[in-house]
């Protein structure tokens, strides 16, 4: 029997209520979802690898005879007894093809049972690495803003040369950091992750000018071994936490399935970096509004610019934004704008979408997603609906604008839902503009697949569904998910990519050794 690998990088795993970061005042956790993507039961085998690149053979997970389309949650903070307080990585392998997403947490000091606090974020897990690797944001002390990365070795040997290249953007005018700025010679110990943090990286920020001692900008890590990187971008006063993973490449056209203004208190910012360090890249940004839920019913807005060779642009729509920083004050005015957007350049770029709520304290972040990987299948490792206050917002995006029909089918884990082991799909249409199934109940709104069917999923319980889906559609398309804790005013969103379901059954998967 074949087995397949899917390198996963579970970065500030945290056990014992130990190991606490500068910027919080509470120790980090995580916790993660693995899907079976196959069309039989899968066994699945975690491992875990310390700094030094040594396996924790004591902590080592199995899980056998999951089912088709079904995933396994582990809670790190609960789950795992025999892994010391630490930050670890990890690699998943199993009988047939998987994906993962993580998730990021704190654990208040003291407690006893899985009681998380915010700031929440998520990561996507990656099926191979890349021996480049493009991060499009990149702060120091950038309104209150800093960046982490999280370097895992995902190659064959350790690797001795990770270099990164640090290249500041033009913002007004003006360089927003110095340019120049290079942290080479780094060692990492196969399947092991290294830590850099940029938030004492004062050589990063400007001699002089209106960015004096501010860094706005990207980086590029190169290796002799192929990479994955996971970057977080926080804010320690707001209490606001950002991941997001690092790119490998580019692409000439790129989606992004959700672009928010004025949208029940919740706004977005756009920051798109050109990957060649050689020549300029001219880019256009079309954002596509829906039909019901914009000031312009159907409404676009499509505007140029000119990145230069390693720089970074950023689109911003919060509070505040001026006419410099927004794409969508005039020509139509969107003073409420849910869409989509949807870029096109001469030259290779990546992107990523950030998400905010003046409101309650939301902060999310995800790639856009390059259009020609769009597939007709996808697949979901999370879904949750009046999961202990947990609920998710899947929002898909047809690739080319091309109307047509998408079949969801979710399955429900074998421990925690109410209705265990259910499979149940659901049927909708989509045109240019995004479809959006919600699974929570602010405002009273029930409009999601599982939460407004209590014949096959129950009554709302405190632990109705959590599990995976598995998304086909008549066109290609790309998705992402908002995981959300419905509670106060703080930073309780996660979100994450989703993985294209054909190029991981076909081209991702690697056979163990």
């Amino acid at each position: 029997m074949k087995k397949v690998l899917l390198s996963l990088t579970l970065i500030l795993v945290v056990v014992g209520a130990q190991v606490v970061l500068a910027q919080y005042s509470d120790p980090w956790y995580s916790s993660y979802q693995v899907q079976n993507l196959g069309g039989d039961p899968a066994d699945i085998i975690v491992n875990y690898y310390d700094s030094a690149g040594a396996v924790q053979t004591s902590a080592s997970k199995s899980f056998t005879d999951v089912p088709a389309n079904g995933s396994v949650t582990v809670v790190q903070f609960t789950d795992d007894p025999n892994l010391a307080a630490g930050t670890y990585s990890a690699v998943i392998s199993a009988d047939q093809p998987i994906a993962a997403i993580a998730n990021q947490q704190l654990v208040p000091t003291g407690a006893t049972a899985f009681t998380p606090s915010q700031p929440f974020s998520s990561y996507s897990g990656a099926s191979a690495g890349s021996t480049t690797v493009i991060i499009p944001v990149i702060m120091y002390n950038w309104f209150g803003y800093y960046t982490e990365m999280y370097i895992q070795n995902v190659g064959s040997a350790g690797a001795s040369n990770v270099d990164i290249t640090f290249y500041p953007t033009t913002v007004n005018g003006e360089l927003a950091g110095t340019s120049g700025v290079t942290d080479n010679d780094n060692a990492i110990a196969q399947y092991a992750s290294g830590y850099k943090s940029q938030e004492s990286l004062s050589a990063l920020g400007a001699a002089s000018g209106t960015w004096a001692d501010r860094f706005l900008g990207a980086a590029v890590i190169t290796s002799d071994q192929p990479l994955v990187v996971v970057v977080n971008q926080h804010n320690p006063t707001a209490t606001k936490l950002f991941t997001f993973n690092g790119f490998g490449s580019g692409a000439s056209e790129d989606g992004a399935p959700v672009y928010m203004r004025g949208y029940y208190d919740y706004y977005a910012s756009l920051t798109i970096a050109n990957t060649s360090l050689t020549t300029a890249a001219n880019v256009t940004i079309k954002y596509q509004a829906d039909a019901t839920h914009s000031t312009v019913a159907n409404g676009s807005v499509t505007v140029n610019y000119t990145i230069p060779a390693g720089e970074s642009i950023n689109r911003y729509d919060g509070p505040g934004a001026s006419d410099d920083q927004s794409d969508l004050d005039d020509s139509p005015v969107f003073d409420r704008f849910f869409g989509t957007v949807t870029i096109t350049s001469d030259q290779p770029v990546v992107a990523v979408i950030n998400q905010e709520s003046t409101a309650d304290g939301q902060a999310g972040t995800y790639g856009a997603i390059a259009t020609g990987e769009a597939t007709t299948k996808i697949s979901v490792p999370l879904i949750q609906a009046d999961f202990y206050g947990y609920y998710t917002s899947l929002t898909i995006q047809s690739a080319t604008g091309a109307s047509g029909t998408v079949n969801i089918t979710y399955t429900s884990d074998d421990v925690y839902s109410a209705n265990k082991n259910t499979t149940k799909m659901y049927t909708h249409s989509i045109g240019a503009a995004p479809l959006n199934i919600y699974e929570g109940r602010k405002g009273g709104i029930e409009i999601g697949d599982i939460n407004s069917d209590d014949a096959t999923w129950g009554a709302a319980t405190t632990n109705r569904f959590i599990g995976a889906a598995v998304i086909e559609s008549t066109v290609p398309i790309i998705a992402f998910v908002n995981e959300e804790f419905d509670i106060g005013s703080a930073d309780s969103m996660y979100t994450f990519n989703t993985f294209n379901l054909n190029q991981i059954g076909r081209a991702s998967c690697r056979e163990r050794v």
